[in-house]
């Protein structure tokens, strides 16, 4: 295994918006502080949970530059490509290369999925271009993704293939599978199947790549089950069932109420989205605000925990 991986949270930066719909630096910034305080493994930027679909290349560029130059080399910074043409992929991984980027992230292109023989090559294409280590987004929330045939070749033939985020239907099973295909030479994480998180460290994945709300929860469940404490791993996971539940059941819920418990910890100033769906009713909030008071609760409390320790 390469100790220089980030083992443990990786989290996905949230991108938020002033009222004229321009990014706001300052709420950005105020993430990326709290991030750090709550001793985050390393982040990722843009990616899904940042309304990437959303937004602009530029933007893009910005958000992702500004997000490693406020980190300042404190944790690892992984960069989305964010599109999927090998044109901007080589464009955003260049100017990652430029910025200190510990990695690109580059997603297998939908229509790859339907012709796996080409995946390789695409990476091969990309690898040439951009010095950096590559995360290969293997996303397919409805089917299986890449066969495991395809990811041995892609790890063995591309050397720059150094990280792969699972994020298909099983996640489980494949964990396992790709570990054992690669022999453990990849770092393996995984993503939106946060909720099947007691699963994946049983599993044995590297890390979890979850949004940036919840992050000081995360992390106590990953130390308690990575120093051993496997019952009591479970135990304050399940206590995220009922949040996982409501968020897990579409990415736009999960998107609005990760924003929305970020405004509530003063983070962001809003939780305005892009989103093109419609915004919560009357019922989904009350809900969501009964779940982020027990996300509340449950900082709180390991909070006071943590200090009894240190006592």
């Amino acid at each position: 295994m390469d100790r220089a991986w980030p083992i443990g949270i990786l989290g996905v930066v949230q991108t938020p918006f002033t009222a004229a719909d321009e990014i706001d630096r300052w709420s950005l910034l105020r993430l990326i502080e709290d991030v750090l305080d709550a001793r985050i493994d390393g982040l990722l930027v843009p990616a899904v949970a940042s309304e990437n679909a959303y937004l602009t290349l530029a933007e893009k560029l910005e958000l992702a530059a500004t997000v490693q130059a406020a980190v300042s080399g404190a944790v690892p910074v992984f960069w989305g490509a964010g599109a999927h043409d090998e044109e901007t992929a080589v464009h955003v991984g260049q100017r990652a290369q430029q910025a200190g980027a510990a990695g690109l992230l580059v997603a297998v292109p939908p229509s790859l999925y339907e012709d796996q023989a080409q995946i390789v090559p695409y990476f091969v294409r990309i690898a040439r271009q951009v010095d950096l280590p590559l995360m290969v987004q293997d996303l397919q929330f409805g089917g299986p993704g890449m066969e495991i045939e395809v990811i041995a070749r892609l790890c063995t033939e591309v050397d720059a293939v150094r990280y792969l985020k699972i994020e298909t239907v099983p996640a489980g099973p494949k964990y396992t599978a790709v570990l054992a295909a690669t022999g453990g030479r990849v770092h393996v994480s995984g993503g939106w199947a946060v909720q099947q998180m007691a699963e994946a460290l049983d599993r044995g994945v590297h890390a979890m790549i979850p949004e940036c709300s919840m992050v000081r929860i995360y992390k106590a469940i990953d130390a308690r089950h990575r120093g051993g404490q496997r019952e009591a791993a479970r135990e304050l996971f399940r206590s995220l069932a009922p949040i996982l539940g409501f968020t897990n059941q579409q990415l736009e819920v999960s998107i609005r109420f990760f924003k929305r418990l970020l405004v509530r910890k003063g983070i962001f100033r809003s939780p305005r989205c892009r989103l093109p769906t419609p915004d919560f009713d009357v019922y989904q909030e009350r809900v969501a605000n009964e779940l982020i008071d027990d996300v509340l609760a449950l900082e709180a409390a390991l909070f006071l925990s943590s200090a009894q320790r240190s006592e």
